[in-house]
């Protein structure tokens, strides 16, 4: 009789313990997915290249790089994807300032070195493209003015230019249509049983209230035939695993004219730059040129304003 008590004990034990590590494992995947990890920031070999401090529409302190082009030029904002920082579009952004544009490539909220604790997967991002393009047209008065945005840059850009006509051109590379059809997709590749496919759900609600954002919220899709008659190129990897497929076509059917739209044969999800890189600089150069450097030559040059402060030449 007496050896009953210990197991009596330890089955009290598990049914205590095993709810307490399943609440704790909800607790941290719903933290997880809106809580960017913090990488090193980009070695810069550069010299042009300047740190920029500014505020988003919210208050928030964002980062952003600064390279100064030809005076005559369009600028270009460049827009990172959900956990990454301004390291992953900066090198399309070198080459745009190579060739002359004033490019301006930003650390969303939470990401980088910016402010912000929690990612908001496009909602409250569209609030930083709008302040880095009101930034951009305020203290340098370089317009027309044109955006680059993938995967969650694209799909904050798409529903920061239906609000903002000061963006004349926009490239969206690997945008997302709807954020909730997204995360019902790939729920079940991170749960090791079927079963637990509502749990990924309950995961997903506790993240919207630690960022105070809903997912439902995020639908480039409600949002991009706003922009039209401004052009819209998208870019998709024609096997993009991460959104899927009714997406990219319902986005780009739903868009106003001009539109264009590539799908890099064979590539993932955001890699087309990777995979393709003469191919992906040579379409967005060209989409730039025609529809910013081309409205720009029809138009007389803006008056050069004061460079923002505060800001410090980036370190190499």
């Amino acid at each position: 009789m007496a050896k009953e008590f210990p197991r009596l004990g330890l089955l009290a034990l598990m049914a205590v313990a095993l709810p307490l590590a399943g609440l704790a494992a909800l607790l941290y995947a719903g933290w997880r997915w809106v809580s960017p990890r913090r990488g090193p920031a980009p070695r810069l070999r550069e010299t042009d290249l300047e740190d920029v401090w500014f505020e988003s529409l919210d208050g928030v302190r964002l980062h952003g790089l600064w390279l100064e082009g030809r005076p005559d030029h369009p600028t270009i904002v460049m827009c990172h994807g959900y956990f990454k920082s301004c390291a992953e579009p900066l090198e399309a952004g070198l080459a745009l300032h190579r060739r002359g544009y004033n490019v301006f490539v930003i650390d969303f909220r939470a990401c980088g070195r910016s402010g912000g604790r929690f990612t908001t997967v496009g909602a409250k991002e569209t609030l930083d493209v709008l302040a880095a393009v009101r930034l951009a047209k305020r203290r340098w008065g370089r317009l027309p003015i044109g955006v680059l945005g993938i995967s969650m840059g694209g799909a904050a850009a798409i529903m920061a230019a239906a609000r903002s006509t000061d963006i004349a051109a926009l490239v969206a590379d690997s945008a997302y249509a709807d954020i909730e059809g997204v995360i019902r997709h790939k729920i079940p590749d991170f749960v090791p049983f079927p079963w637990l496919v509502p749990l990924g759900g309950v995961a997903v609600s506790i993240g919207e209230l630690l960022a105070g954002s809903r997912i439902r919220d995020v639908r480039p899709i409600d949002f991009v035939d706003k922009i039209s008659p401004r052009p819209v190129l998208f870019i998709y990897g024609e096997c993009d695993s991460f959104v899927p497929w009714p997406q990219p076509q319902e986005l780009f059917e739903r868009a106003g004219d001009p539109k264009e739209i590539w799908f890099a044969p064979g590539s993932d999800h955001a890699v087309a730059k990777d995979d393709y890189p003469e191919e992906y600089q040579r379409r967005v150069e060209s989409f730039f040129e025609r529809y910013l450097l081309e409205k720009k030559a029809m138009k007389p040059a803006s008056p050069r304003k004061a460079r923002p402060e505060p800001s410090r030449r980036a370190r190499r």
